[in-house]
């Protein structure tokens, strides 16, 4: 998730009942835990095309997404998200291992939204943020 969150952040989650477009989510998978944003709800059409996301079509505005996520060239690819589950993206999308290699996460694996980063806090001198 760099440059969003990097590693020893210390982040506030919460839990919710409903998640929404955007969102990073702590989730469950094979015992391990992971950050991701979701992109694609249940029932989208997801389709990552010359390296834009579409959703159901229509453009995906990203802009926490750095212009290097894409260096490595990837092959066109389109994904149908299952009712209850929700397809989540790395911002930094050539080193992540999200729903295009794990498949869409099952809200039932969801354990939390982030909801803000406690540490470092924004505002810290020489903090390279």
């Amino acid at each position: 998730m760099v440059p969003t969150l990097r590693p020893g952040d210390l982040l506030w989650m919460g839990k919710t009942g409903s998640f929404k477009r955007g969102q990073v989510v702590v989730f469950r998978h094979d015992q391990e835990l992971s950050i991701k944003r979701i992109v694609g709800l249940p029932g989208d059409t997801v389709a990552i095309r010359h390296q834009h996301v579409l959703i159901n079509d229509h453009s995906l505005s990203e802009p926490y997404v750095p212009e290097t996520a894409y260096l490595q060239p990837q092959s066109d690819r389109t994904w149908a998200v299952v009712p209850g589950a929700y397809f989540v993206l790395g911002d930094a999308r050539d080193d992540s291992l999200d729903s295009r290699r794990l498949g869409s996460v099952a809200a039932g694996q969801i354990i939390g939204v982030v909801v803000s980063r406690l540490w470092p806090p924004p505002f810290a001198l020489g903090s390279g943020r």
